[in-house]
């Protein structure tokens, strides 16, 4: 029996968001992604203050409230932390296996949970994706990572999405139970989880950061948020034309992208 998979999406409640069809809508593009799974087992998690009104992928997916008052967007983004708290706690109640937190914004490759089923060996802490590309959806431009123009580093480094840990509900050790709750950041993610005398293994797939969509958290809080900001400018210059080929490993087409934030993004 292959074992589960889950995709936990955290999702910024609608009173703190600055454009929340605009939210569902690209959230709506990443559950498309997701969909386009070569492995279909797999299951998506949201959690969140309000349901989103999109149409409903599959029985595969499933939405969790948040149990706590909406508080005002902090820089730390705490409120994101407490509901992928709240889908790792779900899926320990329900199993454990592999679990991959997933921006509500961003994309990933179709081959992700087919690669991470055959590529994290048995007692490893999981996988994580240093291959990917910055894209500009308003732009419709991407660039490959790592460019010394726009960012020098690998894609886990930069984005998120980008952490697959196996979480064992029966582990008497807290890393092996839940490694996203002691290796925390996703930047340092490899290095802590040997630090920590685990491994934690390169995915041989590629991801997608999406940036200038004006509701990415990082790209309006933070003490990084000018310069995550200014990456677009910069995949505008240097990057290339995002089309149905380059789009086609993410499940995504360019009229799907066009359709679904076309009346949205301004």
């Amino acid at each position: 029996m292959a074992e589960p998979f889950t995709f936990g999406i955290p999702l910024i409640a609608r009173d703190t968001a600055t454009d929340w069809p605009l939210v569902e809508a690209l959230l709506g593009l990443t559950l498309r992604s997701a969909a386009a799974q070569t492995d279909p087992a797999f299951r998506v998690v949201i959690a969140g203050h309000d349901q989103p009104a999109i149409a409903p992928l599959d029985r595969r997916v499933t939405f969790i409230a948040a149990d706590w008052p909406v508080e005002a967007v902090r820089a730390d983004n705490l409120d994101s932390g407490r509901k992928k708290h709240l889908i790792a706690q779900r899926t320990l109640a329900e199993g454990g296996g592999l679990l991959m937190f997933l921006d509500g914004d961003d994309w990933v490759d179709r081959r992700l949970v087919e690669a991470a089923r055959t590529v994290i060996p048995a007692g490893a802490l999981g996988g994580y994706i240093a291959d990917g590309f910055i894209a500009d959806i308003r732009g419709h431009r991407a660039i490959r990572l790592p460019d010394e123009r726009i960012f020098d580093g690998s894609f886990q480094r930069l984005c998120g999405s980008s952490v697959v840990a196996r979480l064992v509900p029966e582990a008497p050790d807290a890393l092996q139970r839940d490694p996203h709750a002691v290796l925390h950041e996703h930047y340092r993610w490899p290095e802590t989880a040997q630090e920590h005398g685990g491994a934690a293994v390169p995915l041989p797939v590629s991801g997608a950061y999406v940036v200038n969509s004006s509701v990415n958290h990082s790209e309006v809080h933070g003490p990084f948020s000018s310069w995550r900001r200014s990456l677009s400018k910069a995949v505008g210059e240097a990057g290339f034309p995002m089309d149905d080929d380059f789009l086609c490993d993410f499940g995504l087409t360019s009229h799907e992208v066009a359709q679904a934030v076309g009346c949205h993004l301004r």
